[in-house]
């Protein structure tokens, strides 16, 4: 199981999620987020992992081509996840750009299916790039992630059509208290938590990152 923590905003968390077994960190540069940190903090995380075998994913949320291009200039992420309204015209230009870097879509989903997402990647395929993979989080009218709230299972369960579209990373709420349950009711190739391993929002905990880590790789 692919298991990500996001929202790490220092160096010593950074190598505490590592040594837990985590598979990503995500690096949070959406300035409104308290999990916002600045190239610089980016910086020190990346050289604080960097004989870890673990990978950088850079999260944006409508930033321009130029911002995410010039953060990744001086960033060596593994991956991008775009985490908020971007088209699939942007993404095709993105990866144009920057064509080393596996991209992440992230969909905030409400409705009572997935016809949105299946629409999203008609457009994709026009435009001659696909997210390599989609992230589902719950969605919130506030905030455009990191918020608790639980995503919903049944309706990805029954909709998601596991074998065209990219593989799943399945967000939203997740604690080490229902990731298991969540994994066995969804089965996606990964899981992303921000919220459910923090004593406030940004602050990670070290008992619950390994508890949460822990309940993935078992479930």
């Amino acid at each position: 199981m692919w298991i990500k923590i996001c929202g790490i905003r220092d160096a010593e968390t950074a190598r505490m999620v590592a040594d837990q077994g985590a598979s990503a960190l995500g690096l949070n540069f959406y300035e409104p987020s308290p999990r916002c940190i600045s190239v610089e903090t980016a910086q020190e995380i990346q050289y604080a992992v960097a004989e870890r075998e673990i990978a950088l994913v850079g999260l944006f949320v409508n930033h321009s081509l130029d911002t995410i291009e010039a953060i990744c200039s001086a960033v060596a992420f593994d991956l991008l996840q775009l985490h908020g309204d971007e088209s699939p015209e942007f993404l095709a230009e993105l990866s144009r750009n920057l064509p080393y870097l596996p991209l992440i879509r992230a969909f905030r989903v409400r409705e009572t299916d997935l016809t949105s997402i299946t629409a999203y990647l008609s457009e994709c395929d026009r435009c001659g790039k696909r997210p390599d993979y989609l992230l589902i989080d719950a969605y919130s009218p506030e905030a455009f992630g990191g918020t608790g709230k639980v995503a919903p299972w049944a309706v990805i369960q029954e909709h998601y059509q596991f074998d065209t579209w990219p593989p799943l990373i399945l967000a939203g709420g997740l604690t080490a208290k229902n990731v298991a349950a969540a994994i066995q009711a969804v089965h996606p190739f990964g899981v992303d938590t921000a919220s459910g391993v923090e004593t406030a929002p940004g602050i990670k905990n070290e008992e619950l990152v390994a508890s949460f880590v822990k309940q993935s790789e078992k479930a």
